[in-house]
């Protein structure tokens, strides 16, 4: 009888246990993907080479590899849905996606909205002007008169309006526009992910560059929904493995160190 007891209190235990987190087995993002064998990412296309579209209307790029490679470990597809920026996190608080692949800077204001892995990726806030621009350093950035514009709800727009005090802030819906703007002298400069700015300064040599330094560095991180503590060390043990990895090298050097890929996909450019 004490045997039998002792047994049924372990089982009470254990459960207890598995949902401490706010999160149970039967509730987190893992456990949800690997029964429907399909892992739901969210996005914003544009994000120069982490996730854009190509000419047949597909999402590439190197976020877009890391979350085909997690759902495969998972037994699982991917299926990507595009959002606005400020977008992705009410669509992972809401259900509509189970994580947010999309290049995301790890941020303490985020963090009271949603939980991060670890961060697959360190990179910068830099600064692009047009070629034939006389500003020559990030102090020049920031005078009066300037035009400075970034896309709504990125890292470069939160740290642009706490760096530059002097400059004209202006935000658009995406990169692709506030890169052309600047293109087209309608703007100044603008404040982006160093990548992405190394990237389209590629696409169009001659009419725009990238200035020397960062305005801040920063990690990005993939994006799983608050308290899903089960699906935290889920993907922070895949990234443990993956990164550094033969394939996460091969993918790395596909979108950040040959630039064949570029007559592939959709340009920004006009």
């Amino acid at each position: 009888m004490v045997a039998i007891v002792m047994v049924v209190l372990a089982g009470c235990g254990a459960k207890d246990d598995s949902s401490k987190d706010g999160s149970s087995s039967d509730d987190s993002t893992i456990s949800k993907v690997e029964k429907d064998k399909k892992l739901i990412i969210g996005t914003n296309a544009g994000y120069y080479p982490f996730e854009m579209i190509d000419k047949d209307g597909k999402m590439v790029g190197y976020d877009i590899d890391v979350a085909t490679a997690l759902a495969k470990s998972m037994g699982a597809t991917v299926e990507v849905k595009q959002f606005g920026f400020d977008a992705l996190i009410p669509a992972l608080q809401t259900g509509k996606i189970d994580m947010i692949f999309a290049g995301m800077t790890i941020t303490k204001e985020r963090e009271n909205a949603v939980s991060f892995a670890d961060a697959y990726y360190e990179t910068g806030q830099g600064i692009m002007v047009r070629n034939d621009s006389k500003i020559k350093d990030l102090k020049e950035v920031d005078e009066k008169g300037k035009t400075v514009v970034v896309q709504i709800g990125t890292t470069g727009s939160i740290v642009a309006k706490k760096e530059l005090k002097n400059a004209e802030i202006k935000e658009y819906e995406d990169f692709p526009s506030a890169a052309l703007a600047v293109q087209q002298g309608q703007a100044d400069a603008l404040v982006y992910d160093e990548p992405a700015i190394k990237v389209y300064a590629l696409q169009n040599e001659g009419k725009v560059k990238a200035l020397d330094g960062l305005l801040a560095t920063d990690k990005l991180g993939i994006a799983i929904k608050k308290g899903d503590e089960k699906t935290v060390k889920y993907v922070n043990d895949f990234l443990k493995e993956y990164l550094g990895s033969k394939e996460e090298e091969e993918t790395k050097k596909k979108w950040f160190e040959d630039s064949n890929w570029l007559n592939q996909v959709e340009s920004p450019k006009q």
